[in-house]
């Protein structure tokens, strides 16, 4: 009897010993799914350009190129007017409404008006990099790890009636912030803030591009 009731005490310690380790797994099993119902669903990872030397991006870091890109992307579309500037630029500034600040909307609105009384809309207009000034890192300014400085060296042209009425350089220093705002609407998180400075005409001389390419990039001094 004593070794029977010895065998029946052990096996019901053992089922007690699962019967934990089961409320544990459960336990840890609720917590796992908890937090995986917590986690975001969309992380941004920007990849730098060159991964020849490696790189280590942290989550929503931005990288200085992909901020100089989509500045570009957008502000050239903002002047792609390839019918008639009257309600392409309007269009553009409507469509484009998710990727700029409701102050630089203003302004844009407020051009827009001016360029309407001036009669300088009823044309085509393009924006286009200049191929001697691609990106390099002194090309974006870091104000902070929410706000950056991009200079753009292009050339605008525009056209009436197939004329060429405008074929110039532009230095536009720009001015863009993080913009987490409506994921739906704008996945990039970052948006056109304005002008850093008035933008400046250029000549396309050689000796601009070197001005920027050996300014301190730690200096706001850049887009001069």
């Amino acid at each position: 009897m004593a070794r029977l009731k010895k065998a029946l005490d052990g096996r019901d310690a053992h089922i007690l010993t699962l019967r934990i380790f089961v409320g544990i797994l459960a336990i840890a099993l609720i917590y796992s799914i908890l937090g995986w119902k917590e986690a975001p669903e969309r992380i941004k990872i920007d990849i730098p350009p060159d991964l020849r030397s490696g790189s280590t991006r942290g989550i929503n870091e931005r990288h200085p190129f992909n901020v100089y890109a989509f500045g570009y992307y957008i502000w050239q579309q903002m002047n792609n007017w390839p019918v008639d500037g009257k309600d392409d630029y309007k269009q553009q500034i409507e469509r484009l409404s998710c990727y700029i600040t409701p102050r630089f909307k203003g302004e844009l609105e407020r051009d827009y008006e001016q360029r309407r009384l001036d009669h300088e809309l009823t044309r085509t207009r393009a924006l286009q990099e200049m191929p001697d000034r691609p990106y390099t890192p002194k090309r974006v300014y870091t104000e902070s790890k929410d706000s950056w400085v991009a200079f753009y060296d292009v050339n605008v042209k525009e056209t009436f009636r197939s004329e060429i009425v405008k074929d110039i350089f532009v230095r536009y220093p720009i001015r863009l912030v993080r913009w987490d705002v409506d994921p739906e609407c704008n996945l990039w998180g970052l948006a056109l803030d304005g002008f850093y400075k008035k933008p400046r005409r250029l000549e396309g001389a050689i000796v601009e591009n070197d001005d920027v390419q050996n300014t301190n990039t730690t200096s706001p001094e850049l887009g001069e």
